[in-house]
C-alpha cells in the first residue's frame, strides 16, 4: 500500500474517530446529566412525600400487620379508613409528577434482614378493582403485609440500616414487577423518631429513553456529515502532504541500510523542505557520533541506572565502578496492583504490556513530583526511594491512589474493570550500590527497610487499606502533620522476629469511607484500647457499633471477630495482641 493511500486512510479514520468520539462523549454527558436530574427530582419527591405522611394513621396500620394472616382479613384492612387515607396520600404524591412516577409504597422492616413487608401500595385498590371487573393485571399485587424479598436490593437494605434518605444511582430492572426504574427510599418515623418503615418512590425511565433516542438520532446525522467531509478532505490533504514525503522515501530507505553518508535534496522551503534539512542534519550527527555511541552503549550495559548517580555522587555513569555504595536513611515505597495475576490471565501478552505501561506512566511521574526515585519496576509492582522528608513519600502514595482513581474513570469509559493498588511505606537505613562482576553490573538496595516496606504493601490486602505505613515512619513526621492516619495492628511479618506497629493513611479513600474513619477516630481509638487492655466483651461491642455504621470496614470486622473469639475462648497470659502473618 502506498504512503499516499495510507495517509488518506489515516486522516479519514482519524476524522471519523473524532466524530464518533465526540458524539459518544456528548451522549454519555447527556445520559449522566439526565440521570442526575432525575435523581434530584426523585429525592425531592420522596423527601416531601415522607414528611407529609399522616404518622398516626401509618402507626395504626403497622400495628395491624400481625392481623394479615389470611386473604379475607387483608381485604378488610385494605378497605379500612386508615388504609384508604394513606392510599389517597399516595395518589397526591403521584399526581405531582404523573408522567414520571411509576410506583409509591411503604415497606416495613421484619426480623429477617433480607425481607420486608408491604404496608400500603398506591396501586393495590385500583388493581383489586380491575380483578373484580374481570380485567387482567400484568403484575403481582402488593397487598397489605405481603413479604418482599430484598436480599438483592442493596439500596432498600441501606435505607433500613441507616434510616436515611437513599436514592439509587441509576435505572435498574425489577423482574418481580416487570419494570425498569430508579427508586428513592425515605424513612417514615413515629413521634419518638423510631423507624416505622420507608416510603419508596419509583420513577419510570420512558422519558429518559425518549431523550436519549433524540440524542442518538442527532449524533448519527452529525457523524454522517462528518464522514462525507472527512473523506473529501482526506483525499486532498493526503495527496498534498505525501508528495514531498514520497520524494524522501528512497533516501530514507538507503539511510536505513546504514548508508549514513547519504543526504536528501532540499527543493522547497515548506515543512517538507525543513524535514529534508533536518534529516540531513540528523544524518550528519549520527554519522559523526556512531563510533562514540557504540563505545558508550558497551559501557552502559555494565553499570547501574542513571538515577543512582546522584546518590553515589558520580558525574557520569562511566565513573562508576563495581562495589560503589553509599549508606543513607531513606523512605522505601512499594506499590503493587491487586489481583494482577487474575487480571493478566484475561489479556494477551501485548495487552498486558500495554496495560502495565499505561498504569506506570500515570504513577511514575507522581513519584518524581514528590522527590522520589524509581528503583525498579517488578512486573506490575513499583519500588521507589525517597531521600527527603518521609511526608513527601506519604503524599506520593496518596497522589498515586488518586491518579489510579482517575485512571479507573478512563477505564470505565472504555469498558474495562477498575483496578486497585496497595502502597507500603517504611523509613530506615539502607545501602545503595553496584553489585555483579566485571562484565555485568547492576544497581541494588540492601536493607531490612526494603523487606519491611514490601511486607507492608502485602498486608494492605489483609486490612482492606490503600496505604499502610510503619509506626517508625510516622515518628519521622512533624507533629503538625496533616495526614489522616488510623491505627491498624501490631503484626509480626514473615521473616521478622520483632513486632511492627502499623497504621493506615486514608486521605485517598473515597468520600464515604474517609468521612467514616475521620468522624469515628475517637471511637476507633477507644475500641482499640479496650481490645489491647483485654476488655474483650466491651471491645466486641464497640467494634460492632462501628460496623453498624460502615459494614464494609474490614479492620473493624477483623477486630470484632478477634474480640468475640478472645472473649469466648480466652487468651494466654503472655498475650500481647501481636498478629503473626505467615504469608508475605
Amino acid at each position: 500500500m502506498s504512503i499516499r493511500l495510507k495517509a488518506i486512510i489515516s486522516f479519514f479514520l482519524l476524522a471519523v474517530g473524532i466524530a464518533f468520539g465526540a458524539s459518544g462523549f456528548s451522549y454519555l454527558l447527556l445520559q449522566d446529566s439526565l440521570t442526575q436530574e432525575f435523581r434530584g427530582r426523585l429525592r425531592d419527591i420522596a423527601h416531601i412525600g415522607a414528611a407529609s405522611m399522616d404518622i398516626p394513621t401509618v402507626e395504626r396500620l403497622v400495628a395491624r400487620l400481625g392481623e394479615a394472616d389470611n386473604a379475607e382479613r387483608v381485604s378488610q384492612i385494605e378497605q379500612s379508613p386508615d388504609y384508604r387515607s394513606v392510599y389517597r396520600q399516595f395518589q397526591a404524591i403521584r399526581d405531582a409528577e404523573p408522567a414520571l412516577i411509576q410506583y409509591v409504597y411503604i415497606l416495613t422492616p421484619t426480623k429477617q434482614a433480607d425481607k420486608a413487608r408491604f404496608l400500603v401500595d398506591a396501586d393495590v385498590l385500583a388493581n383489586v378493582a380491575k380483578l373484580a371487573a374481570g380485567q387482567k393485571v400484568g403484575e403481582e399485587i402488593s397487598h397489605f403485609g405481603l413479604d418482599y424479598d430484598i436480599s438483592d436490593k442493596v439500596f432498600i437494605r441501606r435505607a433500613f440500616t441507616t434510616a436515611t434518605l437513599v436514592v439509587e444511582d441509576e435505572f435498574v430492572p425489577d423482574p418481580n414487577y416487570n419494570t425498569r426504574s430508579m427508586s428513592a427510599y425515605a424513612p417514615v418515623r413515629d413521634g419518638k423518631g423510631q423507624l416505622l418503615g420507608i416510603l419508596g418512590v419509583d420513577l419510570k425511565d420512558e422519558n429518559m429513553r425518549a431523550a436519549m433516542r433524540q440524542s442518538v438520532t442527532a449524533s448519527a446525522l452529525i457523524v454522517l456529515v462528518a464522514i462525507v467531509v472527512a473523506l473529501l478532505a482526506s483525499v486532498i490533504f493526503g495527496d498534498q502532504l505525501t508528495r514531498g514525503i514520497r520524494a524522501l522515501n528512497s533516501v530514507v530507505i538507503e539511510f536505513a541500510g546504514k548508508k549514513f553518508d547519504i543526504r536528501a535534496p532540499v527543493t522547497s522551503r515548506d515543512e517538507i523542505g525543513n524535514l529534508s534539512a533536518s534529516f540531513n542534519s540528523m544524518a550528519q550527527t549520527i554519522d559523526d557520533d556512531t563510533k562514540h555511541r557504540l563505545a558508550l552503549l558497551a559501557a552502559y550495559g555494565k553499570f547501574v541506572p542513571h538515577t543512582f548517580l546522584s546518590f553515589l555522587k558520580k558525574e557520569s555513569i562511566i565513573d562508576l565502578t563495581l562495589g560503589d555504595h553509599v549508606q543513607q536513611e531513606m523512605t522505601v515505597l512499594f506499590s503493587d496492583i491487586r489481583s494482577f495475576t487474575s487480571l493478566s490471565e484475561t489479556m494477551t501478552p501485548k495487552e498486558n504490556f500495554d496495560f502495565i505501561n499505561a498504569f506506570l506512566r500515570r504513577v511514575g511521574p507522581v513519584i518524581r513530583e514528590h522527590g522520589g526515585v524509581i528503583d525498579k519496576y517488578i512486573g506490575d509492582a513499583v519500588m521507589a526511594l525517597f531521600p527527603g522528608a518521609p511526608g513527601e513519600a506519604i503524599q506520593a502514595g496518596i497522589d498515586m491512589q488518586k491518579r489510579v482513581a482517575d485512571y479507573n474513570e478512563e477505564r470505565k469509559l472504555d469498558g474495562y474493570a477498575p483496578i486497585a493498588i496497595g502502597v507500603g511505606l517504611h523509613t530506615g537505613l539502607l545501602i545503595l550500590g553496584t553489585v555483579g562482576e566485571a562484565e555485568r553490573m547492576n544497581s541494588t538496595v540492601i536493607s531490612d527497610a526494603v523487606n519491611l516496606a514490601s511486607r507492608l504493601e502485602g498486608v494492605t490486602k489483609n486490612y482492606g487499606a490503600s496505604i499502610v505505613v510503619s509506626a517508625a515512619m510516622l515518628e519521622h513526621l512533624p507533629r503538625d502533620s496533616a495526614f489522616h492516619v488510623r491505627f491498624l495492628d501490631k503484626i509480626q511479618v514473615k521473616g521478622k522476629r520483632d513486632a511492627v506497629t502499623i497504621f493506615e493513611v486514608f486521605d485517598a479513600d473515597p468520600g464515604p469511607a474517609f468521612h467514616f474513619k475521620d468522624k469515628t477516630a475517637d471511637a476507633w481509638n477507644h475500641a482499640i484500647a479496650l481490645y489491647f487492655e483485654r476488655h474483650f466483651e466491651a471491645a466486641a461491642r464497640a467494634f460492632s457499633a462501628l460496623l453498624a455504621l460502615a459494614p464494609d470496614d474490614k479492620p473493624a470486622r477483623l477486630y470484632a471477630e478477634r474480640a468475640a473469639r478472645a472473649a469466648r475462648d480466652g487468651v494466654p497470659d503472655d498475650w500481647s495482641g501481636v498478629e503473626v502473618l505467615d504469608a508475605k
